[in-house]
């Protein structure tokens, strides 16, 4: 059976300001069809960081289209408490000082738990805090856009 896929928040914001990747973006989009699924946790960032109406407009419509055909990934319990784990394994075996993490590090570990979780594979350009959380989320699976 063909992957599922969801896009991590640096897709689309990159889409959002770059013509080249918008087009990239379209061309997955169309590739992968139905497959395509929106993470609660990236739309949560996406409006949170929406400063315009036509910004926000996107990011309603955005879920609107993903809501309305449940393709929806959105975190259980469960994946909380994998995310909770992996940030401590990271600290615990790596001395990651989560601290010092960008705000954004706990949102990447619970897109991540809640991605394998509905088995889905997520495309992201931020390679290097995926990939920490990867080592310590067994299951887990991410790759550079566009697969």
């Amino acid at each position: 059976m063909a992957a599922s896929y969801a896009l991590d928040t640096n897709l689309y914001i990159d889409a959002s300001r770059d013509k080249a990747l918008r087009a990239d973006l379209a061309r997955f989009t169309l590739r992968v069809g139905l497959r395509l699924h929106l993470s609660a946790v990236v739309m949560m960032e996406l409006r949170a960081g929406a400063r315009s109406e036509q910004q926000r407009d996107a990011v309603e419509g955005l879920y609107t289209e993903f809501a309305e055909r449940e393709r929806m990934v959105v975190p259980s319990a469960q994946a909380y408490a994998h995310a909770g784990r992996v940030m401590e394994s990271l600290a615990e075996r790596e001395r990651f000082v989560l601290a010092l993490a960008p705000r954004s590090f706990t949102n990447d570990v619970l897109i991540a738990a809640s991605c394998r979780e509905h088995d889905v594979v997520l495309v992201t350009a931020n390679h290097r805090d995926f990939a920490a959380i990867e080592r310590h989320l067994r299951g887990f699976r991410c790759v550079a856009p566009w697969p």
